[in-house]
């Protein structure tokens, strides 16, 4: 049989590294070669290869972005989407794939638009990383990346034959994590890390807003000197601002930093923690849960449908809307005993779960789905 022919489109993958642009990156590696699947991802910059293509564009960290944006009323990243339209359509014309699978919605929105004019039977399959909410009116097919999302949909009246389960993959080295007490004393002395006391990191958005980094500072600051360490990792924009001077203020100069790093070096950081927390309140997964797992990590998290399901049995959760409740958790945590084979039961469990190995058959499955219940004409 001829095998599905499939454009992951991103443009942001190249360009910056959030959860979206991650998982396509990740997605593409873990399923390229897979039987019946001819992948080819469209990125927003980067290597060119023979499966990898860059889309002109204009980056959405650009001055011309944010002056398009501003012109069209949206922001900046809503002006990359768009730019890249005219370079999509063309790969769309002369490669005919079946499924563009994308989480960039205002591109999609334009390929929906403007189909029959491409005039390639193509379908469209949007990964709901958002999350977005019903209704998905403007694509064919969904994927939903965890049961809460789904069940949301179906409630909302979406048809059931147009979306379907199938989480985020993540990429598991083999071994066991590396948790050896003289290695992670030397990253933390190489990271500019204190190594007299415990670390506690957070990955996301160094914002006040969905990642709730100040909450973070707060509850740090509840807790009795010596205080654990807190290392913000993430991206940093004119939002951060407020937070580091909160965090100067809270907690002072030497008991925290904020940082954006490159995604390669992010894995430094979870090994050199003792301790990974996110203060936001809902997620539309958390591939951030898994990094964290990954390396052998405890991990708190508020207590919300996707969470338990992302983190299952190896998450602590608390109701972290209440003032107080995440620096309790993480007094509790900090002062249990953490072995090694508690660290290697958390990277397990990802293993078992989440790996690319496990969810291929997923993936191939919802593709071919698409493919057999969207007929674009």
């Amino acid at each position: 049989m001829q095998p599905l022919k499939i454009f992951f489109s991103c443009s942001g993958v190249g360009i910056l590294d959030r959860g979206i642009e991650i998982f396509f990156r990740s997605a593409f590696d873990g399923l390229r070669g897979t039987d019946g699947l001819e992948i080819t991802l469209y990125k927003g910059a980067g290597e060119e290869r023979s499966d990898e293509h860059v889309l002109w564009n204009l980056p959405r960290t650009g001055r011309a972005a944010r002056i398009l944006g501003g012109c069209i009323r949206r922001n900046s990243y809503v002006a990359e989407q768009l730019s890249t339209l005219p370079s999509i359509v063309r790969a769309i014309r002369k490669q005919e794939p079946h499924i563009i699978f994308y989480s960039d919605s205002n591109l999609g929105f334009q390929l929906f638009r403007w189909r029959k004019q491409i005039g390639a039977p193509f379908r469209l399959l949007f990964s709901n990383g958002g999350p977005c909410h019903p209704p998905f009116d403007r694509t064919d097919y969904v994927q939903q990346v965890a049961p809460f999302y789904l069940e949301e949909a179906l409630a909302a009246g979406e048809p059931t034959d147009r979306h379907r389960m199938v989480p985020y993959g993540i990429n598991v080295p083999n071994g066991v994590p590396d948790r050896d007490e003289n290695i992670r004393r030397e990253l933390q002395r190489k990271l500019h890390l204190p190594t007299d006391r415990p670390i506690v990191l957070s990955v996301g958005w160094i914002s006040a807003r969905q990642k709730r980094m100040d909450y973070l500072v707060d509850e740090i600051a509840r807790l009795p000197q010596p205080r654990p360490y807190l290392v913000l990792l993430g991206t940093m924009d004119a939002e951060s601002v407020a937070i580091t001077a909160l965090a100067r203020e809270k907690l002072g100069e030497q008991s925290f930093t904020a940082r954006s790093v490159p995604q390669h070096q992010v894995a430094d950081y979870y090994r050199a923690a003792d301790l990974f927390a996110l203060a936001s309140l809902q997620e539309g997964f958390g591939r951030v849960f898994l990094e964290a797992l990954v390396h052998g990590l405890p991990v708190i998290a508020h207590d919300h449908p996707v969470m338990r399901f992302v983190l299952g049995s190896e998450g602590t959760f608390g109701d972290l809307s209440k003032p107080g409740a995440l620096a309790a958790v993480i007094r509790e945590t900090l002062g249990k005993e953490d072995s090694d084979a508690d660290a290697i039961r958390r990277k397990e469990t990802v293993r078992q779960r989440f790996s690319w190995a496990v969810l291929a058959p997923l993936y191939s499955d919802m593709f071919c789905d698409c493919v057999e219940k969207v007929h674009p004409f």
